[in-house]
């Protein structure tokens, strides 16, 4: 057989092949089967007679022509997309073409220095290299999925603007140096052909940013919308809630003047004052209950924790009932935190019986501010629960001993200390450390906040504005004690 021939079949046989596979990856099609490869590799055998058998009377480029249309018809059937692959198939042609001709370029290189003059193995050398270089482009972040534009209904003018270029190359590119083989490549032509291949790049590659800053856009204008449907819910609620209270202020409002001119007409009789003052208590109280009714419960961020967010919505409500504020923050992913740190049933107790704590303490203070704000989640690398709140402090006795006795500053209403031994074992078991730290009163809204940090090093620290008096008082090594 002729060597020309024979360097005509390969060449052929893996364009086809190439291209055919270049539009399966571009399109991002992986239902590929055995059959599917199988009619691919007939399909390629087919193709390449054909181009032997038609050449010496056509035209190359109509010879293209009707590979590409044979090409389309069978990716077609094969893939069965909502759309013509005709685009896709286009690109795949350009590119197999574009790749064959820098492999060509590329393999004069070990062909001059090995002095390879057998031009089946100077073939089969390119065919290697282009497969190589096939590989690692479908390894590119952006592209190895496939052209995800493609699948765009609404892909402007970019499209278009592809179509004409890899037609462009195909036609030109193909149709000039068809006829030239080996080391004539390299002799012919070369300036065109690197010129349109350098074109082909640019322009895909302006288009794809082009058409990912699109998307990106896109995306952006999703999210503000969004973000404006978020904040026109967050308006009407607020609309509702003020109608909710202008309705309550003009219930009272009656109500009030009333007390306020029988407070002016008031004679000194005791009985009366007695009975005034109890209405206008009353009546304080009353307005009191309405507003906090007409305000609700705020809904809670949620941990997707069932037995987790049960706990805080239970602790939100046991605030509620006793005029306490109360804030939740969640950040990070719990599940890692219950699945490799501490179980769940005992970080729900955790929350339990600080929350619990704050609500005691808070009940026991004469700050007119009650509020209570739970943070559950990752801080500067550490998952940790903290729980502020505007109660009472500790009693120092209380801080010397906490997680040895069953010690609580709040005994008298309900507090039993058992909280604090079992905060202690559970961090005895998770590796995890108890950090209190507490405010100045002028300085902050919250008195104090409790941290259980589960960092491994198993500590008991006090950050205090008084450390240096619970300094004086501790008789043990166990507790760091830091200025606040």
């Amino acid at each position: 057989m002729n060597v020309d021939l024979i360097n005509i079949i390969i060449k052929i046989f893996f364009i086809n092949i190439f291209s055919f596979i270049t539009t399966i990856k571009i399109v991002n099609y992986k239902n590929m089967k055995c059959n599917k490869y199988l009619l691919i590799f007939l399909v390629s055998v087919i193709l390449t007679l054909l181009y032997i058998v038609l050449k010496p009377y056509i035209n190359v480029i109509f010879i293209i022509i009707l590979s590409l249309c044979i090409q389309i018809f069978i990716l077609n059937n094969i893939i069965n997309k909502k759309y013509l692959l005709t685009i896709p198939v286009l690109m795949a042609n350009a590119i197999v073409y574009a790749v064959f001709t820098i492999a060509a370029i590329i393999e004069t290189i070990p062909r001059e220095i090995l002095k390879i003059e057998n031009s089946i193995v100077n073939f089969i050398i390119i065919i290697i290299i282009e497969i190589a270089i096939l590989l690692r482009l479908f390894k590119i972040k952006r592209i190895k999925n496939g052209f995800s534009f493609l699948e765009e209904k609404s892909r402007n003018g970019f499209l278009d603007l592809i179509t004409i270029n890899i037609s462009s190359i195909i036609i030109l590119a193909y149709g000039l140096l068809s006829k030239y083989h080996g080391s004539e490549l390299i002799r012919h032509e070369i300036i065109t052909l690197v010129t349109l291949i350098v074109f082909m790049i640019l322009i895909i590659q302006k288009t794809l940013n082009i058409f990912y800053k699109q998307n990106l856009l896109k995306k952006t204008i999703e999210e503000y919308k969004k973000e404006i449907e978020d904040k026109d819910k967050t308006i009407n609620e607020l609309k509702e809630e003020k109608f909710k209270i202008s309705k309550i202020n003009h219930e009272f409002y009656n109500r009030q003047r009333a007390l306020e001119t029988k407070i002016k007409e008031m004679n000194t009789e005791t009985g009366e004052e007695i009975y005034i003052l109890d209405r206008v208590n009353n009546l304080t109280k009353e307005y009191s209950n309405k507003l906090q009714e007409a305000k609700g419960l705020s809904k809670l961020p949620l941990t997707q924790i069932p037995e987790i967010d049960d706990m805080f919505n239970y602790m939100q409500k046991e605030c509620y009932k006793n005029g306490i504020e109360f804030k939740l923050q969640i950040t990070g992913n719990i599940y890692h935190l219950i699945n490799n740190t501490i179980p769940k049933n005992k970080l729900e107790t955790l929350i339990g019986d600080h929350i619990r704590d704050a609500i005691i303490a808070v009940n026991s203070s004469n700050n007119s501010y009650k509020s209570i704000v739970a943070v559950l989640g990752i801080k500067d690398g550490t998952y940790e629960f903290c729980v502020s709140d505007s109660g009472i402090e500790f009693e120092i006795e209380t801080l010397l001993k906490l997680g040895q006795e069953q010690i609580t500053t709040h005994k008298d209403i309900g507090g039993s200390g058992i909280g604090f031994i079992t905060t202690f074992e559970t961090l005895k078991e998770c590796g995890g450390s108890l950090i209190i730290e507490e405010y100045q009163p002028e300085k902050s809204s919250y008195t104090k906040s409790i941290t259980i940090k589960f960092d491994n090093k198993n500590e008991y620290k006090i950050c205090s504005y008084r450390a240096n008096e619970i300094s004086k008082k501790n008789k043990e090594n166990r507790i760091i004690i830091e200025e606040i």
